[in-house]
Order: structure tokens, then sequence, then C-alpha cells
């Protein structure tokens, strides 16, 4: 059966998600919450296993972790390759600093909350706060295993663990500020949170004389996995020649290796290039990329990567880190969600409620979750929080790369003569970031209202 080995573990990520979905949508408590189907299976699959039924099935999570790895790659190339194009060419810096300080915060006080009370314990495991709060499992995950020697081996959990509580912790003191906030307002509190999108999308089909050897989809993969196999040889040519270098080399090539999905959308991007250049040319290659079935892929990638992140936690990894965990994670939540609400009613004049409840469900969870809470306040989306929130994330990530940097500077330090004063440098680095662009949200808000 051992050719069987890796299937099971997709088998198992597809049943898991298949009974998240049906409990989600026939058990009422599970739809009043905001709580991804794909989070409820990994969620199901955890407490089912060994870690919690003695003598059940056990998770290899080597296996398990090189899964949720190439599976947020395949999900970011899947996005990138998509040519869907915005009308809104509107710079929203104000929602990308808020964005951006929001991360910072989270990372201050995941360092200084290991710094103060676990000092045993490399800061990484404060910093993932940041990184599972306000980015979600992909990065957390990532940035988790580059650091997993550093974490006892278990830097992919600690990631995914952060990430999950993100989700709950947004899920649950989200809809609860949503009632409270309908009942200020006088309007009917939303009963259930699906979900599911409400956008539509037209779909072309090929007639029966176009029909050829390759259909959309099996163009999609193809092209995907072309992209991907680029990224091997890229990590495969950099890992002969850095791996000479001695222990600056692999600190290097551990980095790279761990953004992988970066040198994705590198890629992704120059193919998009490439396209263009060949379609100014007259030449119609519409067939090469279907944003349709790039969404789903997308979907499907993400969906195995946050059910998959879930079930890489384990025994050990709960009895070593289970109560710093909850403690930084329960700190970090509700700092982000004063923080937010302070913020978002001296930013914004016009739907500061819609702001407040969309971020702060992006910032503790990911874009969906801040979504689906908004969808409690502005039913069928006709705000423009729903698009600024998005587009905001983008201009945060270019504003956040410092951060990032900061970030990085700890793991670079690690067991070196200079290890503390990395650490403080990335703690006031945060620190730094956070008042920085705060005082800069206010002071646009000044000159907005004497305006």
């Amino acid at each position: 059966m051992d050719k069987w080995e890796i299937i099971i573990y997709f088998l198992l990520i597809g049943v898991l998600l298949f009974v998240g979905k049906i409990l989600k949508k026939k058990v009422p408590f599970l739809n009043r919450i905001v709580l991804p189907t794909a989070l409820l299976g990994g969620i199901i699959g955890l407490l089912l296993s060994n870690v919690f039924i003695p003598g059940s099935y056990h998770i290899d999570v080597t296996v398990m972790t090189a899964i949720v790895y190439h599976a947020l790659a395949l999900g970011f190339i899947s996005l990138t390759l998509k040519r869907t194009r915005t009308d809104n060419k509107k710079k929203l810096w104000s929602t990308g600093m808020i964005i951006t300080s929001t991360y910072a915060l989270q990372g201050f006080i995941g360092i200084l909350m290991i710094l103060i009370f676990y000092s045993d314990k490399f800061v990484g495991a404060g910093m993932l706060l940041a990184l599972g709060f306000g980015q979600g499992p992909g990065l957390a995950t990532s940035f988790g295993g580059m650091w997993s020697e550093m974490l006892n081996g278990h830097g992919v959990a600690l990631g995914a663990s952060y990430a999950f509580l993100g989700f709950v912790f947004g899920g649950t003191i989200g809809v609860l500020a949503i009632n409270i906030i309908s009942r200020k307002r006088g309007i009917e509190k939303t009963k259930r949170y699906w979900d599911d999108s409400l956008q539509k999308t037209n779909i072309e089909i090929d007639t029966v004389k176009e029909i050829s050897v390759l259909d959309g989809l099996t163009v999609q993969v193809v092209i995907l996995f072309l992209i991907y196999g680029l990224v091997w040889l890229t990590l495969f040519l950099l890992e002969g020649l850095l791996m000479g270098l001695g222990d600056i080399g692999i600190t290097i090539f551990n980095l790279l290796s761990g953004f992988n999905f970066i040198l994705g959308i590198a890629y992704a991007l120059i193919y998009k290039v490439i396209l263009r250049k060949i379609e100014k040319k007259g030449t119609n290659i519409n067939f090469m990329t279907n944003d349709y079935i790039l969404s789903n892929i997308s979907s499907l990638c993400f969906n195995f990567m946050i059910t998959g992140a879930v079930l890489t936690i384990t025994v050990d990894f709960l009895s070593e880190f289970g109560w710093l965990l909850i403690i930084i994670s329960a700190v970090g939540g509700f700092a982000t969600l004063f923080y937010m609400r302070y913020i978002t009613k001296i930013v914004y004049d016009q739907y500061q409620d819609e702001y407040f409840v969309g971020l702060f469900g992006m910032l503790a969870g990911v874009a969906s979750t801040g979504i689906a809470l908004l969808k409690g306040l502005d039913r069928n989306l006709e705000s423009p929080v729903a698009e600024e929130m998005v587009l905001g994330s983008g201009t945060a990530i270019t504003m956040a790369i410092p951060l990032f940097g900061f970030l990085m500077l700890p793991s670079l330090g690690y067991g070196k003569p200079y290890e503390s004063t990395f650490e403080l440098i990335a703690l006031f680095g945060c620190l730094f970031y956070c008042l920085t662009m705060f005082a800069i949200l206010v002071i646009r808000s000044k000159r907005r209202v004497k305006q």
C-alpha cells in the first residue's frame, strides 16, 4: 500500500472538507459564527486523530507540512495568473496604513510577551502572531517552517495554530460586535454567515467543433505546473550555489525556500508580461488564461492548505506551546479589536462600523473572514468598504516590506552573540512602525477635517 501513502492524505483532507461543508450548512450553531469550512474540516480531523483519541489514526506531520507548503505556492500562482483588472485606480493609503500598523502592533505585542514571560523561547514564537492573525495560515506556516528548528520542530504547527485562533477569535468576537452594533442601529441581525460568494461569473463554453485535446482546465494546470517547475529549478540551482558558503548560505537558502510562493508569483508575472507582448502583435491567446478556472484552482489550494495546516498540530506541540499560544493570542486579539475600533473612528467619516468589523475580521483571520463579517452589516456589499479592504491590502503589502525585514532579524541572529540586540531591534522596529503609521493617519485625518 506504499503507492497510496500520499493519496491517503489528500483523501483525508477531501473527506474532511466534505464533512465540514455539510455541518456548516446543517448545524445552526456553526452557521451563526464566521468559521471557514476548511478550518472546520481541519478541526474535525484533528479531534478524531490520535492527538485527542489515543489509538486513532496518526498524521505524518512531515507529509502534511509538505502539502501545506506546496498548496500555498500553487494557490498564489493561480491568483497571480488571473487577468482580472480593477477600474478603481485610487491609492488607498489610509486603509493600507491601518492594516500595516496593525501588523506592526501584533508583532510588537508578540515579541514583548515572549521577552517578558517566555524568555527561554525563540522570539519567533511571538512574531508569528502578526503573521497568523494579520496574514492567515499561508505566511504563518511558511515563516514557521523556516523557524522550525528554532521552535523545536513545531514552527509550522505554531503558525497554523495562531491562524486557527485568529479565525476563531475574529469569527466569534466579530459576530458579537455585529450584534451589538445592529442593536444600537436598530437593524435586523444577521442569522446566518455562509462562506458562499455573492459574485456572479460568466462562463464561456466551447462548442463541439471547438473541442481540442487540451481542455481549459488541463491548459491552466499545465501552465501552473510549468511555472512551479521553474520555481523548483531555481531553488535547485540556488541550493548548489549557496550550500557551499557555510552557515550564511544555508540561512539564505532556507529563507528563499520558505518564500517559494514569492518566486512563483514572480514567474507568473513574467508569464503575463510575455502574454501581453504576444497579444499586442495581434495573436489571439485568450485560451492561455481562464480567470474562472484559476479562481477555482486557487480556492481548492487554499482550502487544502487551511485544513492541512490544522492537522500539523501534535500532542508535543500542545504541551510545549499551548498556554503560550492561548495567552499571546488573547492579548493580541483584544489589542487588535480595540485598536481597530479606535482608528476607524478617526480615519473614516462614513461607514465606520462597516470598516471596523470588516478590517477586524481581516486582521484576525483573512480577507474572507472580514467580508463575511461585513455582510452582517452590509448584506449586499453595496458600500465601498469591501473593495477598499481588498485594494488597501495591496498597498499594505508594499508598505509592510521593511516590517518583514524586522521580523527576519531575530532568526538571522539566533544563537549568535548579537541575538538579543537583533531581538530588541525587531521589538522597537515594530513599535516605531506602528507609531509612525498611526501618527500619519491622525495628521491626515486632521487635515481632512480642516478642509
